[in-house]
Parts: structure tokens; C-alpha cells; sequence
């Protein structure tokens, strides 16, 4: 079961969610009308968001004018399209970039790789450690 209600809690629910219960929060909607039912404070408190909830619906907003409604559109940014444009050229020559850095990085290993340039690699006659050791003699 959900605590009692107090009247500032009460107070504070109406002045944010208003006057009609169906806008207040859902678990503590029946606290609230719990306390509706035992105190008349309450209920005056309601009386008063629901005149000022009136008076808020009512009120509507003149539209504005064409004259304000122009200067408002003459005063929005415009596109930068030539800084948008240099942030793609920039993309574009970093991909470049990384591209060629790649290609060269392929390019070198493979000039630089012994087996495709058909160089021997192993080739006894030259490698000290695989000549040759002196035949043992047996007494």
C-alpha cells in the first residue's frame, strides 16, 4: 500500500501536473484522492489549479505576422556549403592517403621479399653454420 499523502506533496503534484488527475503520476494518483476525500485544503487547492488550468486552455497565442515571420527566416543561418564541401575534400584526400600508403606498403614488401625476387636464400656454400664439420677420427 502506498504511503499517505501529505498536503505540500499534494501541492506540489497540482502545481506541476495540474488540476485533472489524469495528468498526475499514476502511483500516486490514489493517495491523492485519498486525501481529496479527508481534506478540505485539498480540495481548495484543486478548486484553484483547475480556475488557473481554465484560464491557460483558453488563452491561445496570436499567430505572427507575415512581417515577423519573414525577418525571423531572413535571420536563420545559412548552409555553409563551401565548409561542408572542404569537410568532403578532406575526407576524400585522407581515404587517398590511406590508400596510397597501402599501395606502397604492398609494393615494398613485395620488392623486398626474397622469394619473389628469386634470390636463394638458404644456400649452404655461403652460411658458416651449415658447413661442413671436420669427419671425426676413430682411433
Amino acid at each position: 500500500m502506498t504511503e499517505p499523502m501529505t498536503l505540500a506533496r499534494f501541492e506540489q503534484l497540482v502545481a506541476a501536473y495540474g488540476a485533472q488527475p489524469k495528468r498526475w503520476p499514476h502511483p500516486e494518483r490514489a493517495a491523492a484522492h485519498a486525501l481529496l476525500e479527508r481534506d478540505p485544503q485539498a480540495t481548495q487547492l484543486l478548486a484553484e489549479a483547475d480556475t488557473l488550468d481554465a484560464i491557460l486552455f483558453v488563452h491561445e497565442a496570436p499567430a505572427p505576422s507575415p512581417d515577423l515571420h519573414a525577418r525571423i527566416v531572413a535571420s536563420a543561418p545559412r548552409r555553409r556549403t563551401a565548409r561542408n564541401l572542404r569537410l568532403w575534400w578532406s575526407g576524400v584526400a585522407l581515404a587517398l592517403a590511406g590508400g596510397g600508403g597501402a599501395l606502397a606498403g604492398s609494393a615494398a614488401t613485395a620488392a623486398l621479399d626474397p622469394t619473389i625476387a628469386s634470390i636463394p636464400l638458404y644456400e649452404h656454400d655461403y652460411l658458416p653454420a651449415f658447413e661442413a664439420a671436420p669427419e671425426e677420427k676413430t682411433p
